[in-house]
Protein backbone atom coordinates (compact mmCIF):
# COMPACT_ATOMS: atom_id res chain seq x y z
CA UNK A 1 0.00 0.00 0.00
CA UNK A 2 1.07 3.51 -0.87
CA UNK A 3 0.58 6.23 1.64
CA UNK A 4 1.46 9.96 1.07
CA UNK A 5 2.10 12.02 3.73
CA UNK A 6 2.11 15.78 3.16
CA UNK A 7 4.19 18.18 5.55
CA UNK A 8 4.34 21.93 4.87
CA UNK A 9 7.61 23.51 6.29
CA UNK A 10 8.65 26.70 5.27
CA UNK A 11 10.78 29.48 6.84
CA UNK A 12 10.98 28.42 10.60
CA UNK A 13 8.54 25.38 10.05
CA UNK A 14 11.35 23.71 8.00
CA UNK A 15 13.37 22.26 11.34
CA UNK A 16 9.64 21.28 12.41
CA UNK A 17 9.08 19.32 9.49
CA UNK A 18 12.78 17.61 10.13
CA UNK A 19 11.56 16.46 13.13
CA UNK A 20 8.46 15.10 12.04
CA UNK A 21 9.40 12.88 9.11
CA UNK A 22 12.17 11.51 10.80
CA UNK A 23 10.48 10.83 13.72
CA UNK A 24 8.24 9.54 11.93
CA UNK A 25 10.12 6.94 9.62
CA UNK A 26 11.42 5.80 13.25
CA UNK A 27 8.47 4.69 14.75
CA UNK A 28 6.51 3.77 11.97
CA UNK A 29 5.84 -0.13 12.44
CA UNK A 30 4.12 -0.96 8.93
CA UNK A 31 4.98 -2.55 5.95
CA UNK A 32 3.80 0.10 3.76
CA UNK A 33 5.23 2.46 1.30
CA UNK A 34 5.82 5.79 2.93
CA UNK A 35 6.44 8.82 0.49
CA UNK A 36 6.50 11.92 2.48
CA UNK A 37 5.91 15.18 0.37
CA UNK A 38 7.36 17.69 1.52
CA UNK A 39 6.48 21.31 0.06
CA UNK A 40 9.68 23.41 1.84
CA UNK A 41 12.29 26.79 0.90
CA UNK A 42 14.27 24.33 1.75
CA UNK A 43 15.68 20.59 0.23
CA UNK A 44 15.72 18.05 2.94
CA UNK A 45 18.34 16.04 1.07
CA UNK A 46 21.35 17.35 3.60
CA UNK A 47 19.13 16.97 6.69
CA UNK A 48 17.45 13.39 6.34
CA UNK A 49 18.50 9.94 5.93
CA UNK A 50 19.14 8.89 2.43
CA UNK A 51 16.82 6.03 2.88
CA UNK A 52 13.83 7.92 3.00
CA UNK A 53 11.01 8.46 0.64
CA UNK A 54 10.62 12.46 0.09
CA UNK A 55 9.33 14.44 -2.74
CA UNK A 56 10.45 17.69 -2.42
CA UNK A 57 8.29 20.39 -3.68
CA UNK A 58 9.77 23.81 -3.31
CA UNK A 59 7.48 26.28 -2.04
CA UNK A 60 7.67 29.49 -0.69
CA UNK A 61 5.54 32.00 2.00
CA UNK A 62 5.69 35.56 2.98
CA UNK A 63 2.78 34.97 5.26
CA UNK A 64 2.42 31.72 8.06
CA UNK A 65 -1.14 32.62 6.82
CA UNK A 66 -0.65 31.93 3.07
CA UNK A 67 1.72 28.95 4.59
CA UNK A 68 -1.66 27.45 6.05
CA UNK A 69 -4.08 28.19 3.64
CA UNK A 70 -2.18 25.93 1.08
CA UNK A 71 -3.14 23.03 2.51
CA UNK A 72 -5.80 22.12 -0.15
CA UNK A 73 -3.77 23.65 -3.13
CA UNK A 74 -0.98 21.62 -2.37
CA UNK A 75 -2.69 18.40 -2.04
CA UNK A 76 -4.81 18.65 -5.52
CA UNK A 77 -0.84 19.05 -6.90
CA UNK A 78 -0.80 15.44 -6.02
CA UNK A 79 -3.41 13.82 -8.79
CA UNK A 80 -1.01 11.96 -10.18
CA UNK A 81 0.92 10.34 -7.68
CA UNK A 82 0.45 6.77 -7.21
CA UNK A 83 -0.74 6.93 -3.17
CA UNK A 84 -3.15 4.66 -2.54
CA UNK A 85 -4.32 7.46 0.95
CA UNK A 86 -2.89 10.67 1.69
CA UNK A 87 -2.77 12.98 4.84
CA UNK A 88 -1.83 15.92 6.04
CA UNK A 89 -0.03 16.47 8.98
CA UNK A 90 1.11 20.06 10.80
CA UNK A 91 5.18 20.15 10.62
CA UNK A 92 4.72 20.64 14.24
CA UNK A 93 3.53 17.57 15.19
CA UNK A 94 5.51 15.46 17.52
CA UNK A 95 5.67 11.49 17.33
CA UNK A 96 7.12 10.00 20.38
CA UNK A 97 6.24 6.21 20.43
CA UNK A 98 5.36 2.93 17.56
CA UNK A 99 2.42 3.15 15.60
CA UNK A 100 1.19 1.11 12.14
CA UNK A 101 -1.00 3.04 9.84
CA UNK A 102 -4.14 0.90 11.20
CA UNK A 103 -5.52 3.95 13.79
CA UNK A 104 -6.10 6.64 10.97
CA UNK A 105 -6.73 4.28 7.29
CA UNK A 106 -10.32 5.15 6.20
CA UNK A 107 -12.12 6.59 3.70
CA UNK A 108 -12.24 10.42 4.22
CA UNK A 109 -10.35 11.00 8.42
CA UNK A 110 -10.63 13.32 10.91
CA UNK A 111 -9.32 14.47 14.17
CA UNK A 112 -11.58 15.22 16.74
CA UNK A 113 -9.82 18.79 18.19
CA UNK A 114 -8.48 18.23 21.81
CA UNK A 115 -10.58 21.05 23.18
CA UNK A 116 -14.14 19.36 21.76
CA UNK A 117 -15.31 17.94 24.71
CA UNK A 118 -13.68 20.51 26.60
CA UNK A 119 -14.01 24.79 26.57
CA UNK A 120 -15.12 24.50 23.19
CA UNK A 121 -17.96 22.21 24.31
CA UNK A 122 -21.15 24.74 24.47
CA UNK A 123 -19.47 27.14 21.85
CA UNK A 124 -17.94 25.67 19.16
CA UNK A 125 -15.22 28.20 17.24
CA UNK A 126 -17.32 27.54 13.97
CA UNK A 127 -17.35 30.51 11.55
CA UNK A 128 -20.36 32.43 12.26
CA UNK A 129 -20.06 35.30 9.23
CA UNK A 130 -22.91 34.36 6.85
CA UNK A 131 -21.39 35.90 3.60
CA UNK A 132 -17.86 32.95 4.32
CA UNK A 133 -18.09 30.06 2.54
CA UNK A 134 -17.11 28.24 6.04
CA UNK A 135 -20.46 29.48 7.53
CA UNK A 136 -21.89 26.93 10.07
CA UNK A 137 -25.05 27.88 11.75
CA UNK A 138 -26.02 28.24 15.61
CA UNK A 139 -28.82 26.81 15.64
CA UNK A 140 -27.72 24.04 13.53
CA UNK A 141 -29.35 20.59 14.04
CA UNK A 142 -26.34 18.61 12.66
CA UNK A 143 -23.65 17.31 15.05
CA UNK A 144 -21.37 19.98 16.96
CA UNK A 145 -17.80 18.30 16.57
CA UNK A 146 -14.69 20.48 16.00
CA UNK A 147 -11.88 18.79 14.42
CA UNK A 148 -8.23 19.49 14.06
CA UNK A 149 -6.79 21.56 10.96
CA UNK A 150 -3.66 19.73 11.82
CA UNK A 151 -4.15 16.23 10.76
CA UNK A 152 -6.78 15.27 7.97
CA UNK A 153 -6.60 12.91 5.16
CA UNK A 154 -8.04 9.58 3.54
CA UNK A 155 -8.36 7.55 0.08
CA UNK A 156 -6.79 9.58 -2.32
CA UNK A 157 -9.72 10.40 -4.58
CA UNK A 158 -11.65 10.65 -1.46
CA UNK A 159 -9.15 13.73 -0.34
CA UNK A 160 -9.00 15.34 -3.72
CA UNK A 161 -12.58 15.83 -3.48
CA UNK A 162 -12.54 17.60 -0.37
CA UNK A 163 -9.89 19.86 -1.27
CA UNK A 164 -11.21 20.61 -4.70
CA UNK A 165 -14.45 22.27 -2.57
CA UNK A 166 -12.35 23.90 0.05
CA UNK A 167 -10.52 25.06 -2.56
CA UNK A 168 -13.48 26.61 -4.18
CA UNK A 169 -14.68 28.37 -1.18
CA UNK A 170 -11.28 29.55 -0.19
CA UNK A 171 -11.32 30.81 -3.84
CA UNK A 172 -15.06 32.59 -3.14
CA UNK A 173 -14.15 34.29 0.22
CA UNK A 174 -11.30 36.02 -1.60
CA UNK A 175 -13.65 37.62 -3.75
CA UNK A 176 -15.71 39.52 -0.57
CA UNK A 177 -12.88 39.40 0.64
CA UNK A 178 -13.05 37.69 3.78
CA UNK A 179 -10.76 35.60 5.74
CA UNK A 180 -11.96 32.69 8.26
CA UNK A 181 -11.49 33.22 11.81
CA UNK A 182 -9.65 29.92 11.94
CA UNK A 183 -8.12 29.87 8.12
CA UNK A 184 -8.21 26.62 6.59
CA UNK A 185 -9.21 24.96 9.88
CA UNK A 186 -12.93 26.57 9.79
CA UNK A 187 -13.31 25.42 5.58
CA UNK A 188 -12.57 21.92 6.65
CA UNK A 189 -15.03 22.20 9.91
CA UNK A 190 -17.28 23.20 7.24
CA UNK A 191 -16.76 20.26 5.17
CA UNK A 192 -17.13 17.69 8.06
CA UNK A 193 -20.31 19.40 9.42
CA UNK A 194 -22.60 18.46 6.67
CA UNK A 195 -19.56 15.37 5.77
CA UNK A 196 -18.44 13.85 8.52
CA UNK A 197 -15.46 11.86 8.14
CA UNK A 198 -15.66 7.98 8.18
CA UNK A 199 -13.27 7.66 10.74
CA UNK A 200 -12.58 10.34 13.61
CA UNK A 201 -9.40 10.09 15.79
CA UNK A 202 -10.26 11.58 19.28
CA UNK A 203 -8.38 10.12 22.68
CA UNK A 204 -6.45 7.81 20.78
CA UNK A 205 -5.19 10.29 18.57
CA UNK A 206 -0.92 8.86 18.91
CA UNK A 207 0.59 12.15 18.46
CA UNK A 208 1.41 15.87 19.97
CA UNK A 209 0.17 18.76 18.28
CA UNK A 210 1.36 22.37 17.83
CA UNK A 211 4.89 20.98 19.65
CA UNK A 212 7.05 24.29 18.81
CA UNK A 213 10.04 22.60 20.48
CA UNK A 214 11.01 25.67 21.88
CA UNK A 215 11.61 27.64 18.91
CA UNK A 216 10.26 30.80 19.93
CA UNK A 217 7.56 32.57 17.22
CA UNK A 218 7.84 30.38 14.20
CA UNK A 219 5.16 32.74 12.35
CA UNK A 220 7.46 34.85 11.83
CA UNK A 221 9.12 34.60 8.31
CA UNK A 222 12.21 36.42 9.05
CA UNK A 223 12.77 34.26 12.19
CA UNK A 224 16.87 33.05 12.03
CA UNK A 225 17.06 29.26 12.39
CA UNK A 226 20.24 28.77 10.93
CA UNK A 227 22.04 27.21 13.74
CA UNK A 228 19.43 24.80 14.26
CA UNK A 229 19.85 24.01 10.19
CA UNK A 230 23.04 23.29 10.97
CA UNK A 231 22.47 21.06 13.90
CA UNK A 232 19.70 19.28 11.96
CA UNK A 233 22.48 18.49 9.00
CA UNK A 234 24.89 17.24 11.37
CA UNK A 235 22.64 14.86 12.52
CA UNK A 236 21.38 14.09 9.17
CA UNK A 237 21.31 10.00 10.00
CA UNK A 238 20.87 10.73 13.55
CA UNK A 239 17.14 10.24 15.25
CA UNK A 240 16.68 13.51 16.37
CA UNK A 241 14.43 15.91 18.75
CA UNK A 242 14.69 19.44 19.28
CA UNK A 243 13.67 20.72 22.58
CA UNK A 244 14.11 24.47 23.85
CA UNK A 245 15.18 25.30 19.83
CA UNK A 246 17.93 23.10 20.23
CA UNK A 247 18.42 19.58 18.08
CA UNK A 248 19.10 16.61 20.52
CA UNK A 249 20.43 13.64 18.83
Amino acid sequence: MNIGIVVIATNAYFALGIKFIKRFHHFYEGNDNIRFYFYSDTDPKDYTPDNLDIKYIHTEHDHWVHATNSKFTNILSLKDEESDYIFYFDADTSVNKPFDCNWFLGELVGGEHYGNRAWMKDNKPFDRNKASKAYVPENTSLDQMYYYGAFFGGEKNKLLDLCAVLQEWQQEDKKIPYEPCWNDESYLNKYFHHHPPKAILNEDFPFHVSDKSGIQNTRDTKLDIQEIKQQLKMAKDKLIDIRNGSVIS
